[in-house]
């Protein structure tokens, strides 16, 4: 019996006897341990018999295609009646003459393809990623309550005490943190739980029980702090557009009568009903604004000469609290030039047409701050000023940047990569090499000493080798003999490349140095605070009055650490915004995260103490490395219960071995497997 079947979309499809389906298995290449690998199949050809175009959608008629052909198939393979691929994807490569060329996808690949998009996208409903909105849970208000709330939180959201260049150390008494200038982190494993979820996958294995991983923090060190997608794209009701309907005219005869507010009685939009009386705008709600004030004609009269000639401002004011400043202002005289309308010497009189006068500005809002336009008069009298009919101003909410007292997309903590990234470099970080498994939608997520560990348990494949020759190697992909593990440069953090590490290769016929691996994060400094010391990543100078985060740094990853002030001296720290009603003092739990400490044995996210933490293994291996190539006799039983997280023993070599590929395998044929030499 040897009865090959494949189905697509649930549909059983014809198969050419001279195009058979070879398949290749794969999850971790050790010759590129950067990369992981997956199952995939050869390019073989699918006859475009009636039901086979009906099932692909018609590709070859390009009147009558459907879609299908732009995604990927569900696929599966049965082989004498087992599921070989119980849960595969088909790629359609093109039609070539009377057959469609068809590719096989399963396990790691299957799974790393979907997740090849933005962490941005998770949180954008119009894309695949963001459809059921995987951060929407952590969505949370920027305030002192929340950020006192989250000092123990251990998933999610967090806003530590981060120091980015302005936080004090009182080392006598209580100390002050003002959460304007905090930034909020997330906890990785939350990130990595919630893109497998979405997938229907779910992660097992020694990372998930590794007492560092959930103690990852992706802290916020972006250039801005922005909304999420999906916030920036939604509709703002709190807006406002309205004109001037018919001219206006104004006069300045009394000398106390010299300023005034400009009325707009045109309502074109105010949806929130923030403008009173035509003249006032009243926020009712945080935002950041773009204000106009558009003048198309504006006719300026009074006196030209003189010790006092006239002179007229019009601004943009901003009220809080009572306190009023200019935004934006103009002047409007006579010094280019006027039309006389009387008198000579010093007692000349006339007047001077403006056009396409505009006044804007960028203002941040709290509900309650105010805007108006307003005008005032300067020098003698009488004077007067008339704007045409057609005059707007126009104040338009933006959607980008974080304000205080805002609610934030928690996506948005994250650096601007993809979710395959974040993935990738927790792998790299823990040395972790990753299996698939569709039956039962986990992801095994085992480390170079689990498979190691596995050698007890091997599978003895000493009968299924065929004595067909063999080749061995003595080098493995493209290492050197000094291999870089290394964080990504920031100027800000000095000395250069003091987290990184290198693994060593005594071969001396490999090329002398290589990256081995780039991680996304940076590393970050420390400074000294309760407990110790707590990171530190500058973006803003302590002396600006702003506290504007206007330094650019790279992303940063932070291990979570929680202190009881009660067990350092019963020190407390007032969180604050400013407002004395909103502070909240605390005198227990607070979280002072770091990158690197000397006092946290086996807690660092230098390099070197993650190379001996979890590369050891591999180090091993690639002391006098030893690749072997054979050919073995593989049933479709092997293969469906094949894990390639378990060595295989061969009596021939006295030897475990590492399965780094199974090449192109069809039941009945001999079949190539390279193998890497445990030990």
């Amino acid at each position: 019996m040897n009865q090959i079947q494949l189905y697509i979309n649930n549909q059983l499809v014809d198969l050419a006897d001279d195009s058979p389906i070879a398949l290749t298995f794969q999850i971790n290449n050790l010759a590129e341990v950067k990369n992981q690998q997956g199952n995939t199949s050869n390019q073989f050809k699918l006859p475009l018999t009636q039901r086979n175009r009906q099932i692909l959608g018609f590709p070859d008629d390009v009147a009558f295609a459907t879609a299908a052909p732009y995604d990927n198939y569900e696929a599966k393979i049965v082989q004498d009646g087992l599921e070989i691929i119980p849960y595969g994807l088909a790629t359609l490569n093109g039609i070539e003459q009377d057959n469609a060329n068809i590719t096989i996808l399963s396990g790691n690949v299957d799974f790393f393809d979907a997740i090849s998009g933005k962490l941005y996208d998770m949180g954008d409903e119009t894309t695949a990623y963001g459809a059921n909105h995987p951060f929407k849970k952590w969505e949370h208000n920027w305030n002192v309550a929340n950020v006192v709330a989250s000092q123990t939180h251990t998933e999610g959201w967090i806003w530590p005490v981060v120091d980015y260049g302005n936080l004090l150390y009182n080392f006598a008494g209580q100390c002050e943190v003002n959460v304007r200038y905090l930034r909020p982190g997330f906890f990785i494993k939350t990130a990595i739980d919630m893109l497998l979820a979405a997938n229907g996958y779910k992660g097992v294995g020694s990372l998930m029980e590794d007492p560092l991983y959930p103690l990852l923090i992706a802290q916020f060190s972006n250039n801005t702090f922005e909304h999420g997608t999906e916030y920036q794209n939604k509709a703002n009701p709190y807006g406002l557009e309205a004109a001037i309907g018919q001219k206006l005219n104004v006069s300045h005869i009394p000398i106390y009568d010299n300023k005034g507010n400009i009325p707009f009685n045109a309502m074109i939009k105010d949806p929130a009903g923030q403008f009173a009386g035509g003249t006032t705008f009243t926020a009712k709600q945080i935002s950041n604004v773009e204000v106009k004030l558009t003048i198309p004609a504006l006719r300026f009269e009074g006196r030209v000469t003189g010790s006092h000639p006239s002179s007229l401002k019009i601004s943009i004011f901003y009220t809080d609290a009572g306190t009023t400043i200019s935004l934006a202002e103009t002047d409007f005289d006579f010094a280019g030039g006027f039309e006389r309308l009387s008198g000579s010497g010093g007692s000349i009189r006339g007047y001077r047409n403006f056009s396409n006068t505009v006044l804007s500005a960028s203002v941040d809002l709290a509900a309650g701050n105010q805007l108006r336009v307003g005008y005032e008069f300067f020098g003698d009298r009488p004077a007067y000023f008339s704007i045409e009919t057609g005059a707007t101003l126009t104040i338009i909410p933006t959607s980008k940047g974080i304000l205080y007292g805002q609610d934030i997309q928690c996506e948005r903590i994250f650096p601007d990569i993809s979710q395959k990234d974040l993935l990738k470099d927790v792998l790299q970080r823990f040395g972790v090499v990753c299996q698939t498994d569709t039956n039962t939608r986990t992801i095994n997520f085992a480390s170079f000493r689990d498979i190691v560990g596995n050698i007890p348990v091997a599978q003895n494949w000493t009968n299924k080798c065929l004595n067909q020759g063999k080749s061995v190697a003595f080098q493995l992909g493209n290492y050197a003999q000094v291999n870089y593990l290394k964080y990504k440069d920031d100027e800000a953090v000095l000395p250069k490349g003091f987290a990184d590490a290198r693994i060593t290769v005594a071969d001396k016929t490999l090329p002398a140095t290589a990256d081995l691996f780039e991680s996304q994060f940076a590393p970050t400094l420390n400074r000294p605070y309760i407990g110790g010391s707590i990171a530190q990543i500058k973006m803003t100078e302590g002396a600006d009055e702003d506290n504007d985060f206007n330094i650019g740094v790279s992303p940063r990853v932070l291990i979570n650490k929680t202190i009881d002030l009660r067990e350092h001296g019963g020190k407390t720290i007032k969180f604050t915004d400013g407002n004395p009603a909103h502070d909240h003092v605390v005198n227990s739990a607070v979280s002072v995260p770091y990158f690197y400490r000397t006092d946290m044995t086996g807690k660092s996210l230098h390099w070197d103490d993650l190379r001996k933490q979890y590369y050891p293994e591999l180090e091993k291996i690639l002391k006098q490395t030893k690749k072997v190539e054979r050919y073995f006799m593989l049933s479709p039983r092997d293969i469906l219960t094949l894990d390639l997280l378990v060595p295989v023993y061969l009596e021939q070599d006295s030897a475990y071995y590492y399965i780094n590929k199974i090449d192109s395998w069809r039941k009945g044929q001999p079949v190539k497997v390279e193998l890497v030499k445990l030990g």
